[in-house]
């Protein structure tokens, strides 16, 4: 099918008229061709001058994306050096905590006694005692 519609196409071509050249077009090309050269000074100097601000503009574009990549590099270096702090901040905020709260709860309370017996509360054996705190309990008694 292919080759039968080629070969229709190709006739059609080849019944179409021929283009000719306007009388004098060899000899006009061939004297063009043995004329001097003229340098086309301005001409030359805009291309230099679109060139060089080509390079220019190219120069710059890849100056800032290697500046901001730089920057973003050592973004993410301060980023890792923070949340590293900030996980010891907070390590170093719950063993505080945890000792705080050793030193404020009293582990033994003493109730009172006379010359033969001295009566004695340890809190950690008597439920709920996070909760009830004695009411002469004050921090400078131990």
């Amino acid at each position: 099918m292919k080759d039968h519609r080629t070969r229709e196409i190709a006739e059609l071509l080849r019944e179409l008229p021929r283009e000719q050249a306007r009388p004098g077009f060899t000899a006009r090309v061939l004297e063009r061709l043995d004329e001097p050269r003229r340098i086309d000074l301005r001409g030359n100097f805009r291309f230099a001058l679109a060139t060089a601000a080509a390079v220019l503009v190219a120069f710059a574009i890849s100056a800032g994306v290697l500046m901001e990549r730089g920057s973003g590099a050592r973004k993410q270096r301060e980023a890792l050096a923070a949340r590293q702090t900030l996980e010891e901040l907070r390590a170093e905020h719950g063993r505080l905590e945890q000792e705080l709260k050793e030193i404020s709860e009293p582990p033994v309370v003493y109730l009172g006694g006379d010359e033969r017996v001295d009566y004695v509360l340890d809190l950690r054996k008597v439920r709920h005692a996070e909760v009830v705190a004695p009411a002469a309990y004050r921090p400078d008694t131990f």
